[in-house]
């Protein structure tokens, strides 16, 4: 199914194919020299063997965390030229629909990337070595993480241990760890990109591995930070009920 299905999507999906027939059109035309099977690596996906029709060169399945899923299909009609077209599993639709919708347009920017040649096609990992996002973002970042975290600070300093604990084992990805005065979650965002978040002393830190920090861009780091806090707080609402809906704070 398209983001036309989920609650009120059809004006998210036609953004999406816009970017698709218009802003990145000659962008994504790299991608029929690419190897597949790396691209999916580094976007924390597979490629999946059976394809809808011939024209389709590669499906590219991702499950950011559960139950989100999405499935890129590539084609390449020598008549009709390049389209790229996203699909969600139906299970998907437990997921907000602003939440699904810039999920499927930072994959997009991504892959308009690779497809351009602006990020290089190689194996990549996390590395081992957090950098705290106000160490390497460049000053002008600050007002749009403040956009982006500040309410979800609010609902980050009300969540437990042992509740985020139980939460990220209900995504299904990554981690998370009690410390002496709070708690701290890591999450694989990529194949190559990942994010720890972390309360303690009283406040919320944010940082990334080192080789993904280097890497991407801050508005495209925060985007993913905002969609992963976004639903580690909506799983912990769904353990703990007293907690408040993010809805309150818009």
């Amino acid at each position: 199914m398209t983001l036309q299905h989920f609650e009120a999507g059809w004006g998210w999906d036609a953004q999406v194919r816009q970017y698709v027939r218009k802003k990145y059109r000659r962008d994504l035309a790299g991608l029929a020299h690419l190897d597949p099977r790396l691209l999916a690596r580094l976007l924390k996906g597979e490629v999946l063997e059976e394809r809808p029709y011939a024209t389709v060169l590669w499906v590219i399945r991702i499950v950011p965390f559960r139950p989100l899923e999405l499935f890129w299909l590539f084609d390449a009609d020598p008549e009709f030229g390049v389209d790229l077209r996203v699909l969600f599993a139906r299970k998907s639709l437990a997921v907000p629909t602003e939440d699904a919708y810039v999920f499927a347009w930072d994959y997009l920017a991504l892959l308009a990337r690779y497809g351009r040649g602006a990020f290089p096609l190689e194996e990549a990992a996390p590395d081992p070595e957090w950098i705290r996002f106000e160490d390497f973002a460049p000053p002008d970042a600050a007002p749009v993480k403040e956009t982006a975290m500040k309410l979800r600070d609010e609902l980050l300093h009300l969540l437990s241990a042992d509740l985020v604990a139980v939460a990220v084992a209900r995504l299904d990805c990554g981690r998370a760890a009690a410390l002496p005065d709070g708690w701290e979650a890591a999450f694989p965002l990529l194949g190559d990109l990942a994010m720890r978040l972390r309360l303690h002393d009283g406040a919320v830190d944010l940082a990334f591995d080192r080789h993904g920090a280097r890497k991407y861009p801050p508005e495209f780091l925060l985007s993913f930070a905002w969609l992963y806090v976004n639903a580690l707080i909506r799983e912990c609402r769904g353990l703990d009920p007293s907690l408040p809906r993010l809805s309150r704070y818009f």
